[in-house]
């Protein structure tokens, strides 16, 4: 019942996704998966279960959302990398990450893409609080572009 529900549904449903993410297949194609693997999962738990393609398109939709807010949060968490209070920078792109050494960039994703605490990223690092908190801020200098040597 689900496959032929599936093989029904399939090219209206990629159809929606493609029109949500502006013709990128490949993110058309993992919406659609993502979605029908919801629906399995729920049609496995109750078979009864009426299904149709609306439900199919609700879910599409939702988890789109789900991924531009996902998206829009960890954007504000780079911006936060790159930003010191009340002084506004441009929006930090991961490609900017990219330029700073090894070391810089994981404790930076670790604190404010992962939102790990200062002695949880220490831990991470093998490395003391303080040591942390000044690798911290030698690594948001450097990422804005101030003259850092590296120590």
């Amino acid at each position: 019942m689900f496959l032929a529900f599936y093989d029904d549904t399939f090219t209206e449903a990629y159809r929606y996704a493609g029109r949500l993410c502006g013709g990128d297949r490949d993110a058309a194609e993992d919406l659609v998966q993502d979605a029908y693997m919801s629906v399995l999962r729920q049609f496995r738990a109750d078979p009864s279960r009426d299904l149709h393609v609306g439900y199919v398109i609700t879910v599409i939709r939702n988890r789109h959302l789900d991924r531009l807010r996902a998206a829009a949060r960890e954007q504000r968490r780079l911006q936060l990398v790159a930003t010191d209070v009340g002084e506004p920078e441009p929006a930090l792109m991961p490609s900017q990450l990219a330029g700073l050494p090894e070391r810089d960039r994981a404790a930076l994703v670790l604190r404010y893409v992962d939102d790990l605490s200062v002695p949880e990223v220490a831990e991470a690092l093998d490395l003391t609080v303080h040591a942390t908190e000044s690798l911290l801020v030698r690594a948001r200098a450097r990422l804005r572009g101030k003259d850092v040597r590296h120590a």
